[in-house]
């Protein structure tokens, strides 16, 4: 408790001594500007982290080269994650006519999670894209997650014409509430007390053993997703004190190894402890922002019970000793 205390005293700014201070207006000044508490700064306990500056749509200047080289650049990725990736793995086989599936045996639905994953980290990139084309803050959100929508759909308008697969809506169905992900972040404030996150670590090689792609974002028994609470933000106000700004608690959803050696498998959750690195980092920097925005959708190795099937304790999940 002392050590929390003392956080939120240095979190909060320096404190000034009463006897230092006249009682002139001038002096009050002084404190005002000696005293300056983040909760005084536009990015604030309750501000949202992602915001651009205050003003800067208004500098904003559409330009149609910047957006053409965004758009080809995308274009040239699909390419080569196709090319690379999806025609020598899911898609290297027979061609079937064009058929829907839902796979909802398929990793226990953890799949669900990754599509979802895949479309925040999509969007997160085509934001960045788009208002350095010019777009607008809030035009740069919904171009986002638009795209990361018409991505899972093209993706999943292939798998269709694949005989082990098919059109999944309920895939893109996950992928585009990953790809609006952002836009709630900054416009709900619900969303302003919940981060997603995502771990992986290589405790088990069954997928590996199995897989025809090695591609790890499938190797689900080793992914474990978040929703990682900041229950500072959660707290009154006048008693937020007690509890550190950087320190959350978070949820983990994964599945064992024996999804993938033909046995029945089963679900995996944990309780964690977390850092928020959005409370801990405030720069004014927007790469800044930026980058610790990117960084907070990892989750940090912590203590960690495991509470379904078994109970368990991990020192530094996921990594498992």
């Amino acid at each position: 408790m002392i050590l929390f205390f003392a956080w939120n005293v240095f979190a909060q700014g320096e404190i000034v001594s009463a006897d230092s201070l006249h009682t002139d207006s001038s002096a009050v000044k002084k404190a005002d500007s000696v005293i300056v508490p983040y909760s005084q700064h536009w990015r604030d306990t309750a501000f949202d982290y992602r915001s651009e500056d205050p003003g800067s749509d208004s500098l904003q200047k559409f330009s149609g080269l910047k957006f053409g080289g965004m758009v080809t650049l995308t274009a040239s990725a699909y390419v080569a994650a196709y090319a690379l990736v999806f025609a020598k793995g899911w898609w290297d086989d027979e061609h079937s006519h064009f058929h829907f599936e839902n796979d909802f045996e398929y990793a226990k639905n953890l799949d669900k999670a990754g599509h979802f994953g895949a479309g925040v980290f999509l969007a997160e990139g085509f934001y960045q894209g788009y208002y350095w084309s010019g777009l607008s803050e809030l035009q740069s959100y919904l171009a986002a997650g638009l795209s990361a929508m018409a991505t899972h759909i093209a993706i999943d308008v292939k798998d269709g014409y694949s005989p082990e697969w098919g059109f999944s809506i309920f895939d893109v169905l996950a992928g585009s509430l990953g790809g609006f992900y952002p836009m709630a972040k900054r416009y709900v404030p619900f969303f302003k007390y919940i981060d997603f996150k995502y771990s992986y670590w290589i405790n088990s090689r069954a997928y590996y053993r199995q897989s025809d792609t090695g591609v790890f974002t499938d190797d689900y028994c080793n992914e474990t997703f978040w929703l990682s609470f900041k229950i500072h933000r959660m707290l009154p106000a006048s008693i937020r004190w007690i509890w550190p700004e950087w320190f959350a608690i978070a949820g983990g959803w994964s599945i064992d190894e024996g999804v993938f050696e033909h046995k029945k498998g089963h679900h995996e959750f944990f309780v964690a402890l977390d850092y928020d690195l959005e409370g801990i980092f405030k720069p004014h920097e927007r790469w800044a922002r930026n980058v610790v925005r990117i960084l907070n959708y990892i989750k940090l190795p912590a203590p960690t019970v495991q509470v379904y099937p078994d109970v368990k304790f991990f020192w530094l999940y996921p990594i498992k000793f």
